[in-house]
């Protein structure tokens, strides 16, 4: 007996297709294909940060900053110490904003008993309250500091249009201190919620400065080479590629990126059960919000410097203009490569998504649920197969970008 199960609570569309005779799980991405790197064929260097963060209003920062990088590795372009601190600060915004979104009203209801999250403010009105405090002072740092919530205004290539002020960097810096407790509670409150018991034997993958690391392998990889590493294939019936790293199953985002600074494994975790992937988040969560503080600090003791565009390039260097751009996005490692002609238009374009390379993990560990909790009932099994894909928290439309 076949069944597709629609899952609710993701961002964009897809769907579980269970084999119950086979025991077998299938992952599906419904939704259409977007095409944003053959937009992005014949446009410039400067368009490419406004055009990327349209893949997905989620996480626009991350792309803004990945097409940016990509751009300035390309042209051999240094920002300055100010403006890489300024970057940290917004996609430091950017994870708060993401992960409480997904915590709080896509994860939390399974674990709550209620069907949405629109249904927090009456069934936990604490934790409700919490999240907005949340997204109030994780919107304060993005608009500070990008100009607006979502869809950066203030970057380009090798600075920012505008800086924030320091007055209003001090402003921030007290909301900052007066919302500490909510994001310390956010990871009391995760760290309570009764977790499914599924063991599977997870690599995590994350980025370290120029490297790709992984937790089962000493071996690092250069992000440099990340096209040759992480292989995307096209599976039949989906929209979106699933991708592999050095033709394995990857796990990658917050519980992978904890799993290689938490060394010592005292965060609270199991790095082998997906589900752990909701408290990972909330570690960050007060992990990022801390890190905002630190950044703030810096910036006033240090002295904001001006952040301006870089001289023109000169097109007329006789050598390739090839650019990657790479940065850890909410859900695990982003990657933006272009190259341009002696005119500095995009010819060629490629991104790699997080999400595409955590669905290949997603079927694995979706069969071993199935193997794991095979005396459950199908009602039981198919609402953990749900609750297990929004552990992943995906983003079905960057990865159908």
């Amino acid at each position: 007996m076949l069944s597709n199960e629609f899952i609710a609570k993701i961002e964009g569309h897809g769907a579980i297709h269970i084999d119950w005779d086979k025991n077998e799980a299938k992952l599906k991405v419904l939704e259409g294909e977007r095409l944003f790197e053959g937009m992005l064929e014949g446009r410039t260097a400067e368009e490419a940060h406004w055009i990327t963060p349209r893949i997905c209003g989620v996480c626009p920062i991350a792309h803004n900053l990945a097409s940016v990088m990509a751009c300035e590795d390309a042209f051999d372009v240094k920002p300055h110490q100010t403006t890489i601190l300024l970057r940290k600060l917004m996609l430091a915004g950017q994870m708060i904003q993401s992960h409480f979104l997904h915590l709080f009203f896509l994860a939390l209801p399974d674990y709550v008993g209620i069907d949405r999250g629109t249904e927090l403010n009456q069934k936990d009105p604490k934790s409700f309250k919490m999240a907005l405090i949340l997204k109030k002072v994780s919107d304060e740092i993005v608009h500070t500091v990008a100009g607006r919530n979502v869809h950066p205004t203030t970057t380009t290539i090798g600075g920012f249009h505008k800086i924030p002020k320091k007055s209003a960097l001090k402003e921030l810096l007290e909301m900052l201190k007066k919302t500490k407790t909510a994001a310390k509670n956010t990871v009391k409150l995760f760290s309570g919620l009764n977790y499914p018991q599924l063991k599977v034997n997870l690599e995590l993958v994350s980025q370290k400065e120029d490297q790709i690391v992984s937790n089962k392998n000493a071996d690092s990889s250069s992000i440099k080479n990340y096209k040759k590493d992480i292989e995307e294939t096209i599976k039949e019936g989906s929209t979106a590629k699933f991708g592999k790293y050095k033709n394995r199953e990857i796990m990658v985002g917050a519980l992978a990126r904890l799993a290689h600074l938490d060394t010592e494994k005292k965060s609270g975790p199991d790095y082998q059960n997906p589900f752990h992937n909701n408290l990972a988040q909330a570690v960050e969560i007060d992990l990022y919000h801390n890190q905002s503080q630190e950044i703030i600090e810096q910036l006033l003791r240090d002295g904001l410097k001006d952040t301006i565009a870089p001289k023109p390039i000169n097109f007329t260097q006789n050598k390739p203009f090839i650019g990657i751009g790479a940065v850890e996005a909410p859900r695990g490692g982003l990657y933006h490569e272009f190259h341009f002609d002696n005119k500095g238009i995009i010819t060629y374009a490629n991104i790699i998504t997080p999400t595409v390379q955590n669905l290949t993990s997603i079927e694995k560990s979706a069969n071993a649920l199935l193997e794991q909790f095979k005396n459950e009932t199908q009602e039981k099994k198919k609402k953990l197969l749900e609750m297990l894909v929004r552990a992943y928290d995906p983003c079905i439309t960057c990865a159908t970008h």
